[in-house]
């Protein structure tokens, strides 16, 4: 009965049996090996080279993690979209972000109805209505007839199904500053994006073997990432109450309420740093036991040699 007890409890506790786990693997994987090599070339040379075999594994493996990341392994902070300013477009004062101050004005832009007029065929691709960003995504040439992109001073629009995770960070900065208290009391705009490092598109807009190849190295060897900046405009909506047995009606913006801005900056984070740090340890301790190894040899074919000079001595 004890001894179901303690069963019982191994298997409800699992830092417990993730414990036994990692030190039955030990035992079984790492000790049959050192217990080979013990019984063929003695216990201490059979554990040196079963240290070494172990750290040059594990080189090998955390030089694996230090290029791809896994996912449950050691990691550390992915790139992530940081709030930077909430600007209220129309106010009087500047952005914070000098950025900022260079992107179009939301009221200069074209209407989802001005687009309508000369495109009729979009209300069956939006039957809800659409942005420019969700223009963006599968008709960008609709989209230049509207967008200088002279005018845009470096800004970029941003494809609705490429901005899900800086709308995503947008969202909770404006319920967690207190500018709205839920995010269906304003509708998503446009998606705007600025600075970063260049793309394969902007390096090589035709293409080409010779520019993909440049463009990889000159990016692999920027060791600074230029500020990427990106915008997610909002605007309040108008309340509508539900009907029973309907449903929710679709969202509308109020036009008298301003736009806001949400500026977000990348964080490119520090992924492969722990990764890179495992991988420095396993090599050290790979090249300290090859160390040990090769000065074990050197001292025996030292005592080698002093033992065949006495042996022709006598």
């Amino acid at each position: 009965m004890q001894t179901l007890n303690i069963i019982a409890g191994i298997s409800w506790d699992p830092g417990i049996r993730g414990i036994l786990i990692v030190m039955v693997g030990v035992v079984v994987l790492m000790g049959s090996t050192y217990l080979i090599l013990g019984t063929n070339i003695g216990s201490r040379l059979g554990f040196l080279v079963a240290l070494s075999g172990l750290f040059g594994w594990l080189t090998i493996l955390t030089f694996v993690w230090w290029l791809t990341p896994p996912a449950i392994g050691p990691r550390g902070n992915v790139p992530t979209w940081k709030p930077v300013e909430i600007y209220v477009n129309g106010a009087n004062d500047s952005a914070k972000v000098d950025a900022l101050n260079k992107l179009v004005d939301p009221a200069s832009l074209a209407t989802a109805d001005e687009i309508l007029a000369q495109n009729p065929d979009l209300v069956n691709e939006f039957p809800n209505g659409f942005t420019l960003s969700d223009l963006q995504q599968n008709n960008p040439a609709i989209v230049s007839e509207y967008l200088d992109i002279e005018a845009l001073n470096g800004w970029a629009l941003v494809g609705a199904a490429n901005a899900g995770e800086a709308q995503a960070a947008a969202d909770v900065e404006l319920v967690a500053s207190g500018v709205f208290k839920t995010t269906s009391e304003y509708k998503k705009l446009n998606v705007w994006n600025y600075g970063g490092k260049p793309t394969l598109k902007d390096d090589c807009p035709d293409g080409g073997s010779i520019c993909r190849a440049q463009h990889r190295i000159t990016s692999a060897f920027q060791i600074k990432n230029p500020k990427n900046y990106t915008v997610v405009q909002v605007q309040k909506v108008i309340p509508q109450t539900p009907v029973p047995g309907q449903a929710p009606p679709l969202p509308k913006v109020d036009p008298s309420q301003p736009v806001i801005s949400v500026v977000l900056i990348r964080d490119i984070g520090n992924e492969r740093v722990i990764p890179f740090l495992y991988f420095v340890i396993s090599v050290s301790l790979f090249i300290l036991s090859a160390w040990a190894l090769h000065n074990r040899d050197k001292t025996l074919m030292k005592n080698k040699a002093m033992a065949e000079a006495a042996s022709k001595e006598s």
